[in-house]
């Protein structure tokens, strides 16, 4: 498979990076605020201009030559995107001139990549721009371009350049569709979710810091995994709403609750030595609302005192205690070391083959008559219930539906009941089985439809 061209937006901060990058895409991708350091991680997506695919990546703000902690994880992030990078643009601001941060920058990009710099002067609405857009050359990086990110203007031009610039291949990157597996990272804040992604991309492809709420924006990484390729996507720390005091968090929630609408299996991340608590819950509702495959792994299970039957206890424990992870797949990894960190791989790819896994119809029906006649529906002398018919549909996920007499009408604790014994006939272990409740006539309708494609 071959890896798209990388186009990457960098510059100090607040320039209007991320503004340019939803420009760009035409979504609200990245996060954006009005103060400074609010992108800080790589974000990630897939774009395209003139028939030209590449990836698009908004980056943290670029600060040379500062030496607290977080600045200078940014700064690495950055660099480690201007190596990746076939283009990069350089935002600078109108108005502000050239600081000396921007110096700084520009020394760098010199340095390292001055033949695949786009200079971009943004936040240039104003007509009395072209008047200042000279002085931008004393940046020694070619000929300035004057864009706003917040209207449009310039953009496309810049793109014309930015297209022309990327190497022409024979052989197009493949999008998401190709993946075999797109795995979401989810968990509360603090819990290791960057830093499990970290361990398996052998790479510091995310900022990870001890504060809690480090990673803000959902982000996307490619790896390839026993011959397949998978799509590791790591996102902020779902917070409670009532946690959520500013806009940022806000539009950080939104964006987890985003990445688990995007991917194939999310894999729910729990410290062990915290336990599971009620966002946690809160969480895997959410997974399994979108119909999303589950694994929830116990990270830290270095630092937590155990024996050889700690585990199986916990997992028990944890499962008579919360019933919605009867069926879930768990396993413990230490992020830290690496412990067991590749079993999280290949116990999705597990769960991503149940969940396409397929029942025959008759094999099935036969089988859940057996079930009725061992446990037949709770008797409603005004709208009994009588499931007449039965079988898989085709959906992403295991669907099964039933033909019955008042099918509003049938109990949720059969319902239950029916859910439990697919899951343990079928294995459809870390799958959101989901039943649907049709009318006779709509399984006579639905038969007498087939019947006519045969003919």
């Amino acid at each position: 498979m071959a890896t798209k061209q990388i186009v990457s937006i960098v510059g100090r901060p607040n320039v209007g990076k991320s503004s340019l990058f939803n420009r760009i895409i035409g979504r609200r991708i990245a996060v954006v605020d009005d103060f400074p350091g609010v992108t800080r991680d790589r974000n990630y997506y897939n774009a395209s201009w003139n028939d030209k695919e590449f990836t698009l990546v908004d980056t943290g703000g670029l600060i040379p030559n500062l030496h607290e902690s977080l600045p200078e994880a940014i700064h690495d992030q950055v660099d480690i995107a201007l190596k990746e990078s076939s283009v990069v643009i350089f935002l600078v601001e109108a108005g502000t001139g050239i600081t000396d941060l921007d110096l700084l920058v520009a020394k760098q990009l010199r340095r390292t990549s001055a033949e695949k710099t786009i200079l971009a002067v943004n936040k240039a609405e104003s007509l009395n721009i072209t008047y200042e857009l000279d002085s931008f050359r004393s940046l020694g990086l070619g000929t300035p371009m004057a864009i706003s990110a917040l209207h449009g203007n310039g953009v496309a031009d810049m793109l014309d350049k930015a297209a022309d610039m990327l190497k022409v291949s024979s052989e197009e990157a493949d999008d998401f569709h190709d993946t075999e597996l797109k795995l979401t990272i989810v968990g509360r804040p603090n819990a290791g979710k960057s830093s499990t992604v970290n361990k398996l991309l052998k790479e510091n492809r995310m900022i990870v810091d001890s504060i809690p709420g480090t990673t803000r924006d959902a982000v996307d990484s490619q790896m390839q995994y026993k011959d397949k390729t998978v799509v590791l996507i790591d996102t902020a720390g779902l917070r409670k709403k009532s946690h959520v005091k500013k806009d940022i968090e806000y539009y950080s929630n939104l964006r987890a609750l985003d990445s688990i609408k995007r991917c194939d299996i999310c894999v729910l991340i729990v410290d062990v030595t915290t336990g599971i608590g009620v966002q946690d819950m809160r969480i895997l509702r959410k997974v399994q609302e979108k119909r999303k495959g589950l694994l929830l792994v116990w990270n830290k299970w270095d630092v937590y005192e155990k024996d050889h039957k700690t585990f199986d206890h916990l997992a028990a424990e944890v499962r008579n205690q919360f019933k919605e992870l009867r069926f879930v797949p768990m396993i413990s990894v230490s992020a830290l070391s690496g412990k067991r960190i590749t079993q999280i791989l290949d116990r999705a790819l597990s769960v991503k083959e149940r969940m396409v896994k397929k029942v025959g119809k008759g094999e099935f029906e036969n089988t859940v008559f057996e079930w009725m006649r061992a446990h037949p529906h709770p008797l409603d002398p005004a709208k009994p219930v009588r499931i007449l018919g039965a079988k898989q549909v085709n959906a992403p996920s295991p669907v099964f539906r039933f033909y019955a007499t008042n099918p509003d009408h049938v109990s949720p604790s059969y319902e239950r009941f029916l859910i439990k014994r697919i899951q343990e006939k079928y294995d459809f272990a870390g799958c959101p089985v989901a039943l649907e409740f049709r009318p006779i006539r709509s399984k006579q309708h639905h038969e007498k439809i087939e019947a006519a494609k045969e003919k």
